[in-house]
Formats: structure tokens, C-alpha cells, sequence
């Protein structure tokens, strides 16, 4: 038995699900600084998820004893 545990990342409707390589094709398509701005955001993006999980997720106990 395991404890069910909420998706802390939340979800728009509003915009496509890509993948990341997709993400990361249309990042490419832009030039220079776009590029290198586009490519910040998104890693801040990707850190505050991974940091939303650890918090939310891995930190409690999801399977029962």
C-alpha cells in the first residue's frame, strides 16, 4: 500500500506539452541573446520544478510499512 501524493508542479491548459527536446528545439530557433535569455528562464524553470518535487515528494515517506 502506498500513501497517493498530489502533483506539487501546476498544469495550464493554456499552452502545449512538450517534451524537452521540443522545448529545446524552439529555444534553438531563436537567435543570440534570445537564445541565451530563453535558455535561462528555462532552466530556472526546470530547477524550481526539480526543487518542487524534492520538497513535496521525495522528502516524505511514500510507501507504508
Amino acid at each position: 500500500m502506498y500513501d497517493v501524493i498530489s502533483n506539487p508542479i501546476p498544469k495550464c491548459d493554456m499552452w502545449a506539452t512538450y517534451s524537452l527536446s521540443q522545448v529545446q528545439a524552439q529555444v534553438n530557433k531563436l537567435s543570440g541573446a534570445e537564445r541565451a535569455l530563453a535558455y535561462h528562464y528555462v532552466m530556472l524553470t526546470l530547477n524550481a520544478c526539480n526543487k518542487s518535487v524534492e520538497d513535496n515528494i521525495l522528502s516524505k515517506e511514500v510507501f507504508c510499512g
